[in-house]
């Protein structure tokens, strides 16, 4: 004899709307731009075994390489031309220092910068 299956039903009970998904306040976040590269293969098994290494996280490790290592430049038309570019800005903030006495970090970074691609293109410690 034949059985017949019984399906099993089941209800779903009816909840209140979803509620919409809270967004992050991008304002009060103390990193909220992203920045991306393209790397081989091969780099990128070189830069996970470095931060491997390091014991530092991803973010942290990319921020510290970026801002605190030694700069290696070949200078060409393009970099002295950039150069000079900021030079001439920082220069004219320079000559309005009667209004205000200071130059912002900003200034003072990209000064620092500046300094030390030249340094290591004409061979000479800072």
């Amino acid at each position: 004899m034949k059985q017949k299956m019984q399906k099993s039903r089941i209800y779903k009970i009816q909840t209140e709307e979803p509620k919409p998904k809270k967004k992050k306040n991008e304002k009060n976040r103390k990193r909220n731009v992203f920045m991306n590269f393209r790397v081989s293969e091969t780099e990128r098994e070189l830069i996970e075994k470095r931060i491997a290494l390091s014991g530092m996280t991803k973010a942290e490790f990319f921020i510290q390489s970026c801002l605190y290592q030694a700069i290696l430049v070949r200078g060409n038309i393009r970099t002295f031309d950039k150069i000079r570019e900021r030079l001439s800005a920082i220069e004219s903030k320079i000559s309005e220092m009667e209004k205000s006495p200071e130059l912002t970090k900003e200034d003072l970074l990209e000064l620092r910068t500046i300094t030390e691609m030249l340094a290591f293109i004409y061979k000479r410690e800072i």
